[in-house]
């Protein structure tokens, strides 16, 4: 089950566990683990405990194994999303809270960690308060919404509403927000778990779609990358350190040393628009505008080393 989780995680897609080679690898699980443990954690809304099984898992190997499968891999660097729900009950309607709301922030926190989602949560201060009101947030107004959304300066928003039935199920709606488009889907739960659940699952999806890169295109020639900004050492070791933790660059081999430039050939996945995906993300390097190349290489990307 660890081993399945990670495989979605890492690819971004659920779907990933109906590929023959994920299901064939599934049944020696054990040797892709780096350490197991044991956690006592507690149980939520109790006084117990419950022991949990920890394993950590080989990176190098999951992700020999999904590309090996054919499958996407999503960079552990990911955009943020800002979660932001009113829930409704017999008590009236509220921004969730830690308090009146454990086991929505609890499902928040699991599910987040399940899909490898970076979730930011409001504060619900004052400033908050000002900005919106909890009737214009129920009613779902995108752009009182995003007005109050501007200062966590987050990459994507998540913002719902959330009927607490007394069944115990909940039912409501979500508006899911990115740099392409806006969307609104229904949700529906048998509980917390459940319903926070069913809308990561969706939003996991959808940004794995831009930011997974497919073990394909840019590894077969390879792609040329000048870099500005290199004054010494210093930073010739960490842009090249840099460049080889990004998850898609297999390798970056220097080809060229000019006064501060340097040409990188970089042996990578995907295309060059997530490439590029990657650096805004990451922010250390600063995209430049095309200038001509030299007679000896044709250059297919400019940016300058921020450090």
């Amino acid at each position: 089950e660890a081993f399945q989780t990670v495989i979605v995680r890492v690819s971004g897609n659920a779907s990933a566990l109906n590929n023959k080679v994920i299901q064939n690898t599934v049944k020696d699980a054990v040797n892709y683990a780096k350490s197991t443990s044991y956690v006592t954690l507690p149980v939520l809304d109790s006084d117990e405990e419950q022991l949990h099984l920890a394993v950590e898992f080989e990176p190098t190997l999951i992700d020999k194994v999904l590309r090996d499968a054919g499958l996407p891999l999503w960079s552990s660097n990911r955009p943020t999303v800002l979660f932001w729900i009113v829930v409704e009950d017999g008590d009236g309607r509220r921004f969730a809270n830690v308090d009146s709301d454990a086991d929505l922030l609890e499902a928040v926190s699991a599910n987040a960690t399940r899909r490898g989602l970076a979730i930011m949560l409001p504060a619900l201060d004052l400033e908050d308060t000002i900005a919106i009101s909890v009737d214009d947030f129920w009613q779902l107004n995108v752009r009182k919404i995003k007005s109050a959304a501007q200062r966590y300066q987050a990459d994507t928003l998540l913002v719902g509403r959330v009927s607490r039935l007394t069944s115990g199920n909940m039912l409501g709606k979500w508006v899911f927000e990115d740099s392409i488009q806006t969307t609104e889907f229904d949700g529906a739960g048998d509980n917390a778990y459940l319903y926070v659940g069913e809308s990561f699952d969706w939003v996991a999806d959808e940004l794995a779609e831009q930011y997974a890169v497919a073990p394909v295109a840019a590894e077969n020639a390879g792609v040329l990358l000048s870099l500005t900004g290199i004054d010494d050492f210093q930073d010739y070791a960490r842009v090249i350190n840099y460049l080889q933790s990004v998850a898609a660059i297999r390798h970056a081999n220097v080809i060229s040393i000019d006064s501060d430039e340097i040409v990188v050939q970089l042996v990578a996945d995907g295309e060059i628009s997530q490439l590029q995906q990657f650096f805004q993300l990451d922010n250390k390097l600063q995209l430049k505008p095309r200038t001509p190349s030299s007679e000896q290489y044709t250059i297919d990307l400019f940016y300058h080393w921020l450090r």
